[in-house]
Formats: structure tokens, C-alpha cells, sequence
């Protein structure tokens, strides 16, 4: 009987390379796992958030202090610093191409400033009136998101120029959280110094203002405010003030400051009510809360 052979010399098998699970597992897992404790944290400060926005006209020892002292209310913004600090660190460490993670935080800071300007600018034409658009000479450039945006991009920055020294040394010991992120806490340094050399070394001079709200009884009255001094942290006279109002224009900041509610300028405080007919000139001025030098101020919460 003939023996039969198999043709091998027309059949070509196609070998296909199984993906290997456990990696793409272990892939997915990475990119989807996050830090249960930070959006435990993330959760309680918007519920935070909630309370004291909504309950805060009811209760004022809840809501922001009008100036001197620390409300509960006053802890929303930290904490919502110190959430996006720690998330820079994580979430950046996903991506290894450094120019990659300069376009996504440039991009991503775009979008903090342009979705603040819209929604805490204020200052659109009276939609009752049947009048639209934003008032640009009166639109509000500072605000909560804007300030996030800033301070994102610079320390988002530092974060990724750092990353690869921090890979390097990964030395433990009582000392290796200040050898691990020295420029961290550098860069911290700087910015402290740097707030508080302009919060007591700038001048402050006297200033005035026109009111310009048209339901006011004082709309189109000018206002003076004596100062002439240095290092004074009191409502009109801080270089807060002063400098949003030289940088941004007194017509472009928040004309609803929480000081309205302190003694010097409303019998109802500490709740909100009528100014006082001898409040001092400065109850009737606009202060941003939000503020440039305040940015700086805040800057150092980020760092690690």
C-alpha cells in the first residue's frame, strides 16, 4: 500500500500572536485605578461647598468671614487647592512624554479660565430689557476658577521639569521627602517670600472710586479713601487691594466683597443688610477676593 504523505510545501499556517491578558489587565487597572481617599475628600468639600453657599445667608458663622478670623467656609478654597495639588502629582506620572504633558496642561488651563470668565464674570446686559451679550468694561476677570487655572500651570510645571530628578533619587530615610521634592519646596519659599515682600513693603496711596452700580442711591458718587501708609493689612489700605486695583481696574473686580457684612459698614452684621449712613467710604468699594497677590498667597498649598 502506497504511503501517503502530507503536502507541506503549498500551505503557509498564520501564526497569530495572542495578546497576553494579565498585561492588558494589568494596563487597564492602572489607567482606571484612583485614589479612593482624594475622591472621598473631593466629595465631602463640594458637599462642603454646597452647604455654606446655599446655608451661609441663613447662618453667617458659617459663611465667609467679612475680614478678620476663619469661618468654616474659608476652608473650601484650601481644600479644593490642596485636592488638584495632589492630583498633579498623580495624574501627570501617566504621562511620560514631557512636551505631551505641557500641551494638556496649557490646554486644560485654558479651559479653567475660559469656563471662570463666563460663569463668574458677570456684568451681561439686562436680559430683561431683551439686551444681550457681557459688559467688557465691567466683566469680572478673577474669580475661583481662574485662580485654580494659575495656580495648576505654574505648579504642574514645576512638576513635570522636576519629575525626572525625582525618578533618580529614590532614596529613603528621615530627610528623603525634602531631598525628593527640593524644588518643591524651593519653589514654595520663593513664592512666600514673594507675597509677603509685597504684602508689607508695598505703598499704598490714597484712592478713590465712582459708583457705578444704577440701583444704588450713590450711583455716579465719588468716593475717597485715605491711606498713605505701608504694611497695613485693614480693608482699604492692604496691598491686595491696591494692586488688583493698578493691574485688573477697580471696574473689574468683585463688587460684592464680604466685608459688607462687618460691623464698620452694616448694623446687621455679621449678617448682610443696608450700609450704615456713617460707614466708612471704603463699604461702598469693590474688592476682588480672588485676587492676584491672593493667588500667590494660595500658590504654596500646591506644593508638596
Amino acid at each position: 500500500m502506497s504511503e501517503i504523505k502530507a503536502e507541506t510545501t503549498h500551505h503557509h499556517p498564520l501564526i497569530i500572536s495572542e495578546p497576553d491578558v494579565s498585561d492588558q489587565q494589568e494596563k487597564s487597572h492602572l489607567k482606571t485605578q484612583r485614589l479612593a481617599s482624594l475622591d472621598i475628600f473631593r466629595g465631602l468639600a463640594v458637599a462642603l461647598m454646597i452647604l455654606v453657599d446655599h446655608a451661609g445667608g441663613d447662618w453667617p458663622e458659617i459663611s465667609h468671614a467679612p475680614w478678620n478670623g476663619c469661618n468654616l467656609a474659608d476652608f473650601v478654597m484650601p481644600f479644593f487647592l490642596f485636592i488638584v495639588g495632589v492630583a498633579i502629582a498623580l495624574a501627570l506620572k501617566r504621562i511620560p512624554d514631557r512636551a505631551d504633558a505641557v500641551k494638556k496642561v496649557i490646554f486644560r488651563t485654558l479651559k479653567l479660565l475660559f469656563w471662570g470668565i463666563l460663569l463668574q464674570g458677570g456684568f451681561s446686559h439686562a436680559p430683561d430689557e431683551l439686551t444681550y451679550g457681557v459688559d467688557v468694561r465691567m466683566i469680572r476677570l478673577c474669580g475661583v476658577l481662574q485662580r485654580i487655572a494659575l495656580s495648576y500651570l505654574l505648579v504642574s510645571l514645576v512638576e513635570i521639569f522636576t519629575k525626572d530628578v525625582q525618578d533618580k533619587d529614590q532614596s529613603v530615610g528621615r530627610f528623603s521627602i525634602f531631598r525628593l521634592y527640593c524644588w518643591h519646596w524651593l519653589m514654595a519659599a520663593c513664592v512666600l517670600v514673594v507675597y509677603l515682600a509685597l504684602l508689607y513693603g508695598t505703598y499704598v496711596p490714597d484712592w478713590q472710586f465712582t459708583i457705578i452700580n444704577k440701583d444704588s442711591a450713590d450711583y455716579g458718587k465719588v468716593f475717597n479713601v485715605t491711606c498713605g501708609v505701608r504694611a497695613k493689612l485693614n480693608p482699604p489700605c492692604n496691598a491686595v487691594g491696591y494692586i488688583d486695583r493698578k493691574v485688573l481696574g477697580i471696574n473689574h473686580m468683585y463688587h460684592h466683597p464680604a466685608w459688607r457684612r462687618s460691623k464698620a459698614c452694616t448694623q446687621d452684621s455679621p449678617f448682610e443688610g443696608p450700609l450704615r449712613k456713617d460707614a466708612p467710604s471704603w463699604c461702598h468699594a469693590p474688592f476682588e477676593p480672588e485676587g492676584l497677590l491672593r493667588f500667590v498667597g494660595h500658590h504654596s498649598i500646591y506644593m508638596h
